[in-house]
């Protein structure tokens, strides 16, 4: 479990960082759309980064997806390895998701965007805009993804426990 947890810390921060050099990388239509409706339309037409950071800026999105899925497939490994049953298994994924979505909602979202002004200083055609002071802007996607949590971790650890246990009812005879 500790290593779980590791793992899901070490992707919080690395998505951290993506979030924080992305507006230096990355056109202000992709950025700004994870944002307040308002605050989009009031700075999608920020000048874009040039095209060879667009393409740095795509490249390390790239690498961090590569990275959060190599991290799944090693909890995965973990789980298979250990022979973990289906209890254990989806309290681990559990985990792994609540934690990194934890970072997101309070650290990402609240504190970045909402309290530290880092965006404004980015994008400062968007200062004045009232969605800054919204705290519950994307709550319902939020919602929405917490909700699905439990589904997802529940199929991926009766496919990983269940695949287990016929790999070991073939060994047993």
């Amino acid at each position: 479990m500790k290593r779980t947890l590791k793992r899901s810390l070490k992707v919080s921060v690395l998505m951290g960082a993506l979030v924080l050099i992305l507006p230096y990388l990355a056109p202000p239509k992709l950025v700004l759309r994870f944002l307040p409706k308002d605050v989009y339309e009031a700075g999608k037409d920020h000048p874009a980064p040039s095209k060879k950071k667009q393409l740095l800026g795509h490249l390390l999105t790239l690498l961090f997806c590569g990275y959060f899925l190599r991290i799944m497939k090693e909890n995965a490994d973990e789980i298979k390895q250990e022979r973990l049953g289906f209890g254990e298994a989806f309290k681990r994924l559990m985990v792994f998701l609540y934690v990194e979505k934890a970072f997101d909602i309070i650290v990402l979202d609240q504190f970045l965007c909402m309290t530290s002004g880092y965006y404004k200083r980015s994008y400062p055609e968007t200062k004045d805009c009232a969605g800054w002071h919204n705290r519950g802007w994307n709550n319902k996607q939020q919602a929405a993804r917490l909700l699905l949590y439990p589904i997802v971790c529940g199929v991926q650890a009766y496919l990983l426990t269940n695949k287990a246990e016929k790999n070991d009812a073939v060994y047993d005879k």
